[in-house]
């Protein structure tokens, strides 16, 4: 069905009509209806700011789609102006990809996850698959933000304009009429386009966009009492065969076919229809709103004498009883907070989320804040929230998070390839609640070149002490500069050795303070490790330092992390610090380095990198790092530096321009300046300057090292994409990565 230019004719005689059978002695009520159509429904604005200066008062809204969001959020007091800043500052596009902050993420995420590709999760031995692209939670929260002031009417007619939306019951097909209850809400559900936002639910009903069955309730707006009304409607109406070359274009228009029928029975009770050209516009282009909201403007001002009557004969009439204007409240004094019965989580880890004590006062800010918190967990694919008033005058708030399908048995996978580790695959099992509630079960393994492994055992009991264990292993072969050469019998030397890595770690930690960016505590840990080389035998091993170290190690730690930047991989604001303090005890010792049996080594390392935003493409960072290792040595905690590897444990410490672990030291100052450019949408170029002073306890001196490097790199989702080069003082070194650092 098009709308054509005949049948706006026919309704603006039917327009002039009414007009003249105005009567004075009663007010004259004007009804608008906003039609769906996606980004198309940004021409409504431009429609309403042409109606406020024609002077026309709108008595009654109803829409569907973005006419139920438009609709809703001018009924709510918002001027035509307003409107116009907010739908073009606002990126639709990153509310619908739900795009949380990372200073949101959990601090258990942020320093375990971030480097699976895939990710699957199964409910009930069936694949979880999403409802939609997006969840809706951005679009809900800026919803609720927008409409604040209005929080606690829930009876839509009490607004600054009384309102109504649409809204299609999943189950039954049936058109359900939104008008009481929580106004963000029903624009989110109206607004719930099929395959793009998932459905929500009200009332016990799941409800989907209300422009599938009732797209342009022209009736229902009638029908509230109204003697005129005024429609607008973005329907681009049913492509023509020829215009059906896509699938995404088929898909669309087979499920079109009852809404264009209803919106036709619908034209009959509209006196005035505007019909902004959108010819050409899709549904999701939100990009095009200056564009559209033009068009709107240009739609009205076709009928503006017809405009100014109307308002003029409303001038004539008596004017309807004035409403009372929503004040905000800020802050916000909840006097009693029910969280629904959540599977994993009991309430008090639910509102552990908010900044503030709840019940009690809470800012709008802190609260929006706690249900990002909530969102960006990963936990739940919607958190519904209620505000209510009671007659009394008190304020309560409901909360329901509703868990992601499957989310508490994930299953995921990642890909990697480095010079160092060669050819890996991550595999990840993670449970939520594994024998006891409020608990995440996580394991990797990684198979390929280089086997590896990591178990995490995480309890949050919802109070600000949390519990944890973890086990890994990690080896590797580390090509060593040796402190001193090696002379050997037949007048040679040896300067460089192939080293056989090994660490097999087991600790238990407490996180005495922890936040999404932060986490501060205890740790106690056995360690098995081992560093030799099969290279060099007989007597000359036994001349030479570091050729056969293995034992085990007790050590106790207290740690401090803190993670601001917006993202891991090439991140464009934020800060990384970390400091480890350790105290190890040599429990068993069978290598060269005997003499440290049971003496303790004391451990102090500290870590900086900043990243300051240049421009909107160019970003400089900086990083610097301090530590040494005193008392006797502890073979596991000396520093090694070289590579370009990103996922290091221990003293490991990256240095473009050498080698893995290709110098070793005692202490050790480091210091690196970049200066990074995008290029396109996300190709990276990166140049580097770096420095470093090592000392040993077994030399006279220190030695200093510095390098310069360029890389370029490509963000995909597989990960990073990099090729750097290293030139240092002691040589020259290429380096290749893909994938996420595991």
């Amino acid at each position: 069905m098009k709308i054509h230019f005949p049948i706006c004719i026919y309704l603006l005689f039917l327009s002039f009509f009414s007009l003249a059978q105005n009567d004075t002695s009663k007010p004259y009520r004007v009804g608008l209806v906003l039609s769906g159509g996606g980004a198309k429904g940004y021409a409504h604005v431009g429609v309403l700011k042409v109606l406020e200066e024609a002077g026309i008062r709108i008595d009654y809204i109803g829409g569907a789609s973005m006419g139920a969001i438009v609709g809703g959020l001018y009924a709510s007091g918002y001027s035509a102006t307003e409107l116009d800043s907010i739908l073009k500052t606002t990126d639709m596009g990153a509310l619908l990809e739900d795009k949380i902050p990372r200073d949101v993420t959990p601090v258990f995420e942020k320093f375990n996850g971030e480097k699976y590709a895939f990710t699957a999760s199964f409910k009930d031995g069936q694949l979880g698959l999403p409802l939609a692209y997006s969840d809706g939670q951005l679009v809900y929260d800026l919803l609720s933000r927008l409409t604040a002031k209005t929080a606690f009417t829930t009876d839509f007619s009490q607004l600054p304009i009384p309102f109504f939306c649409t809204g299609t019951d999943v189950s039954t097909g049936e058109s359900v009429i939104l008008d009481h209850g929580n106004l963000a809400l029903a624009m989110r559900a109206s607004g719930s386009f099929p395959g793009l936002m998932a459905p929500v639910e009200i009332n016990y009903r799941l409800l989907a966009d209300g422009g599938i069955v009732n797209n342009f309730p022209a009736k229902e707006v009638k029908d509230r009492g109204m003697d005129l009304v005024i429609g607008v409607n973005v329907e681009e109406g049913l492509h023509s065969r020829t215009e059906l070359n896509s699938l995404a274009k088929i898909f669309t228009q087979i499920g079109s076919f009852q809404m264009y029928k209803n919106s036709e029975e619908q034209l009959q009770y509209c006196e005035v229809l505007l019909c902004p050209d959108v010819t050409g516009i899709g549904l999701t282009d939100f990009e095009l709103a200056d564009t559209l909201v033009n068009r709107g403007e240009r739609s009205a001002r076709e009928l503006w004498d017809v405009l100014t009557d109307i308002a003029k004969r409303q001038k004539e009439s008596l004017p309807p009883p004035r409403r009372p204007q929503n004040q905000p409240l800020n802050p916000w004094k909840f006097d009693t907070v029910f969280v629904a019965k959540c599977p994993g989580a009991n309430s008090q880890t639910i509102l552990r989320n908010f900044p503030g004590e709840l019940p009690g006062l809470l800012t709008e800010e802190d609260f929006y804040t706690g249900i990002t918190n909530l969102y960006g967990s990963g936990a739940y694919q919607f958190i519904d929230y209620q505000f209510i008033k009671t007659d009394d005058g008190r304020y309560g708030l409901n909360i329901r998070p509703i868990p992601r399908p499957g989310f508490d048995r994930r299953f995921r996978a990642g890909l990697h390839f480095d010079n160092e580790y060669r050819s890996s695959v991550l595999l990840n099992a993670t449970f939520q609640n594994l024998l006891v509630p409020n608990s995440i079960a996580s394991l990797d393994v990684v198979l390929g070149d280089r086997f590896r492994y990591n178990f995490y055992y995480y309890l949050n009991r919802g109070t600000k002490v949390d519990f944890g264990v973890n086990s890994r292993l990690n080896f590797n072969n580390v090509r060593f500069r040796l402190p001193a050469p090696i002379l050997l019998p037949n007048g040679s030397s040896i300067d460089k050795l192939v080293f056989n890595f090994l660490d097999f770690s087991n600790e238990v930690y407490l996180n005495l303070l922890a936040s999404n960016n932060h986490a501060f505590g205890l740790r106690a840990e056995v360690k098995y490790y081992k560093f030799s080389t099969d290279q060099v035998q007989g007597s000359v091993a036994d001349n030479a330092p570091f050729f056969d170290e293995k034992g085990l190690y007790l050590t106790a730690t207290t740690f401090f992390k803190k993670d601001t930047r917006d993202r891991r991989y090439f991140p464009r604001s934020g800060t990384l610090t970390s400091l480890f303090g350790r105290v190890t005890f040599p429990a068993a010792v069978f290598s060269t380095n005997e003499s440290s049996l049971g003496k303790f080594s004391y451990n102090l390392d500290l870590n900086f990198l900043a990243v300051k935003e240049l421009s909107a493409r160019a970003v400089l960072g900086a990083s610097a790092m301090v530590g040494g290792l005193l008392g006797e040595e502890a073979s596991p905690y000396r520093y090694y530096i070289g590579g370009n590897n990103l996922n290091l444990i221990n003293n490991f410490k990256p240095f473009i321009g050498l080698n893995l672990g290709e110098l070793a030291a005692t202490r050790l100052a480091f210091g690196n300046l970049y200066w990074q450019r995008r290029f396109f949408k996300n190709q990276y170029l990166t140049l580097s300057g770096n420095g470093a002073y090592l000392k040993n306890a077994f030399e006279a001196g220190k030695r200093g090292i510095y390098s310069f490097g360029v890389g370029y790199g490509i963000n995909t989702m597989l990960g990073p994409i990099e090729l750097t080069y290293g030139q240092s003082n002691e040589g020259g070194s290429v380096y290749f990565n893909l994938g996420y650092w595991f």
